[in-house]
């Protein structure tokens, strides 16, 4: 029987009142680690040893599945962040982040996955992540980036 890969796409939207500037440094496998409880991740290479364009990070947890993060683009100009990420011999998947500002300083940053197989134990793995509940996943995301952000902005505003 012949192997025929899985694929599916998934988006949605987090907000934050927050500048560009506030945002894209986070926007960074490493420096997820700041504001993502559970999240740990190597620098496998890295000039500035965060994100850049060409960038290569491994992360495992907090998800137990090894992943190799490739930074196709990390355009502060254009708001956009865009990865292909590797799960060896299992899936891979593109991670595009797009921010997008409006006139009331909100930003609204659109996280997109497409996900697809490379082997049969990779198709069962992305049939119950179909099944996951991204919109609370993307929830627990925007509480966890404001609280960061809010925490960060306390801290300057207490330093003198």
């Amino acid at each position: 029987m012949k192997f025929e890969a899985r694929q599916f796409t998934r988006s949605g939207v987090i907000r934050c009142k927050a500048t560009v500037e506030e945002v894209f440094p986070l926007l960074c496998p490493k420096r997820e680690e700041e504001w993502i409880p559970g999240w740990e991740c190597e620098t496998v290479r890295s000039l500035s040893g965060y994100n850049e364009s060409g960038a290569i990070f491994r992360t495992t947890k907090p998800y137990g599945t090894e992943l190799y993060w490739n930074t196709l683009e990390y355009d502060i100009d254009r708001r956009r962040v865009d990865f292909l990420i590797m799960a060896p011999r299992l899936y891979m998947f593109r991670f595009r982040i797009e921010i997008a500002a409006g006139d009331d300083g909100v930003l609204a940053l659109t996280f997109t996955q497409t996900f697809t197989s490379v082997s049969e134990e990779g198709s069962a793995l992305l049939k119950r992540y179909e099944a996951d509940d991204f919109p609370a996943r993307l929830k627990d995301l925007e509480a966890f980036m404001t609280r960061h952000l809010e925490e960060k902005r306390k801290t300057a505003a207490s330093t003198p």
